[in-house]
């Protein structure tokens, strides 16, 4: 049969003594949708006369591939033998043939020759990758790794093939030697930086036990104790920096951060970095250290004005968000505030130190005539922006509402809704004084605001304008009493005053005289807010499976499925709970607003991302 083809093939193509550079395109076009459509002896045909023609190397390689897929053991054995008797130096061939053993269960004879091959090759460098790659195309990682090797003993430079050897090591599960290679790469060239990192993170998860990273800690350690004169020591240092963040344990990435911080002589940058990290991980003791650490370098640190700053936010951090706080931590936190002022003293620069302590007076220590001084201060300061002073007069107007002084706050907001009125801090204002229609029962103007400001660039604004339309839309209807949405509004505005009781308590009245109201996912959302912010997160969690099982197909339904993931992602640490109801969303919820953020989260709980570098 193969014989007819090839003659019918053969008179098919004949036009002249020779085939023409257009017949052996045709003949290519043949052979490849042959192999295409598994037509392997049809294709083996084609393949032949192109190579009796050209004796090029491509296909030699797709005639010996074939020969192995349909078992022609004689005819792949005639072929290598043809071809290492005419290119006797090229130890590639020789690797065929211990591949064509090993394909006849000779794997005796197998090793021979693949030792063999590794024997004739001479070690120059132009050869190595391809021999190396012949030897991983079969898997035999070991045979790679041994051509590497002989090349740099040949050659006597051992920088050679570093990414090639690692990865060698990688595929036989060396863990230590692929490191090791990794990090001499490094050592020798810093600007590789990124790219090992990400290398690392790559290879070395999953590591559900932490083993991977603890072998990659101890190498760290190692080449930062060896102190190699050939490597640039300080990016192992960094490295460890990292790996300590991957693992989060800021504790010890501060402990490497400030000794490199004193080699290097860098002036708190780095360390500066750490601190604002651990200030958004909620790690406040290590960012108050790690501030603490940037002021005691004194005025000659670029970053000693900002973190005495940054140092007293922090102990506002760690005071409010703990959720159980007295009122003498709320005075010392005020006399931190009052000493930042009296050394710095009231400027532009400390602008958020003054919001910060206007906001302590008002909210937490009852002294609303203080904050509003301190408002008024920055207004009338020189120095200030235009869009500082109106960021004062929105404070202000909270202030102002606060004291129950209703319209004088809301002719605040409009005065910066009209000075800002194609800005964003313009469409704070307005979401502000729709809110303010909201609280005081005007529902419908308040929604015609809103659905103006639902086209807002910021996706915070529209996404909130849009929420509050739509409890306003729900809620107003013919067939819906106001009442209900009345004690809603009054409880929405004594927790923007903090009288959290009170608010609670308005919250329980409203299923509780107005059984059939529709208003009831939204109760249960408010009051999980109001308990996360607490950090009372086991309660919170039994509020969001709550509205969940009740108010699942109500429009809250995925804002509390996000929120109960992120909850186990952020604060109960099961990590495998937020994945799964973060893939529950995504198709139970296509259409939510929340599909990209939980897309993103979920990949990056699988591993898929990692974490910038400092």
């Amino acid at each position: 049969m193969r014989r007819l083809l090839s003659i019918l093939t053969l008179c098919l193509l004949i036009a002249g003594p020779l085939y023409s550079q257009h017949d052996q395109k045709t003949l290519n076009l043949l052979a490849k949708q042959a192999k295409s459509n598994g037509e392997n002896e049809k294709a083996i045909i084609y393949y032949e006369e192109l190579y009796d023609q050209t004796q090029a190397d491509f296909y030699y390689k797709e005639l010996f591939d074939l020969y192995l897929k349909i078992e022609d053991y004689k005819e792949a054995e005639k072929l290598i033998k043809k071809r290492i008797k005419r290119f006797p130096s090229k130890a590639t061939y020789i690797i065929d043939r211990g591949k064509l053993a090993e394909e006849m269960e000779s794997m005796s004879d197998a090793d021979d020759y693949y030792e063999e091959a590794v024997k004739v090759y001479d070690g120059n460098t132009q050869d190595a990758r391809i021999l190396a790659n012949k030897f991983s195309d079969y898997g035999l990682y070991d045979k790679a790794e041994e051509v590497f090797l002989k090349s740099r003993k040949v050659t006597g430079d051992d920088q050679l093939y570093r990414f090639e050897l690692a990865n060698a090591y990688a595929q036989q599960g060396k863990t230590v030697d692929m490191i090791n290679e990794y990090l001499n790469v490094l050592g020798s060239n810093r600007s590789y930086q990124q790219t090992i990192q990400n290398i690392f993170y790559r290879v070395l998860h999953p590591d559900p036990d932490g083993s991977q990273m603890e072998i990659l800690k101890t190498e760290i350690l190692k080449k930062i104790q060896d102190n190699d004169q050939r490597f640039d020591n300080a990016i192992f240092s960094e490295l460890l920096i990292w790996l300590y963040i991957q693992e989060k344990n800021l504790r010890g990435a501060l402990v490497q951060a400030k000794a490199l911080d004193k080699r290097e002589s860098e002036g708190g940058q780095r360390v500066y970095k750490l601190a604002q990290l651990a200030k958004e991980n909620e790690e406040y003791d290590i960012s108050e250290e790690a501030y603490k650490y940037i002021v005691g370098l004194g005025e000659k640190s670029p970053y000693y004005l900002t973190s005495k700053v940054k140092l007293v936010e922090v102990k506002k951090k760690r005071v409010l968000n703990s959720g159980e706080y007295s009122a003498e931590d709320l005075r010392e936190l005020e006399k931190a505030y009052l000493k930042l002022l009296d050394d710095l003293g009231k400027s532009a620069y400390t602008l958020k130190a003054i919001f910060d302590l206007s906001e302590l007076y008002a909210y937490y220590l009852d002294d609303i005539p203080s904050g509003v001084a301190l408002m008024e201060e920055v207004i009338a300061m020189n120095g200030v922006t235009e869009k500082e002073k109106a960021e004062a007069k929105l404070a202000l107007a909270d202030l102002m509402l606060l004291k129950n002084e209703i319209w004088e706050a809301s002719l605040l907001y409009s005065q910066v809704e009209k000075s800002f009125k194609y800005d964003h801090l313009g469409e704070v204002a307005k979401f502000k004084n729709a809110k303010i229609a909201f609280y005081t029962g005007d529902f419908y103007w308040a929604q015609a605001q809103l659905d103006v400001l639902k086209g807002s660039t910021s996706k915070l604004i529209s996404n909130d304008a849009m929420d509050l339309s739509l409890l306003i839309t729900d809620n107003i209807g013919l067939d819906s009493i106001v009442e209900p949405l009345e004690m809603y509004a009054r409880a929405d505005l004594l927790l923007f005053k903090k009288d959290v009781d009170a608010a609670l308590n308005t919250l329980d009245s409203i299923p509780k005289f107005f059984p059939t109201t529709r208003l009831k996912d939204e109760v249960i959302f408010k009051k999980f807010e109001v308990a996360y912010q607490k950090g009372k997160y086991k309660e919170s969690e039994s509020l969001l499976k709550e509205l969940i099982v009740d108010y699942g197909q109500d429009i809250l339904g995925d804002d509390a499925l996000f929120e109960l993931a992120k909850l186990y992602e952020e604060k109960l640490n099961d990590q495998a709970k937020a994945m799964e109801l973060y893939k529950q969303l995504m198709t139970t919820y296509p259409a939510s607003i929340h599909v990209v953020e939980s897309r993103k989260r979920f990949r990056d709980l699988r591993g898929d991302h990692q974490e910038q570098a400092l």
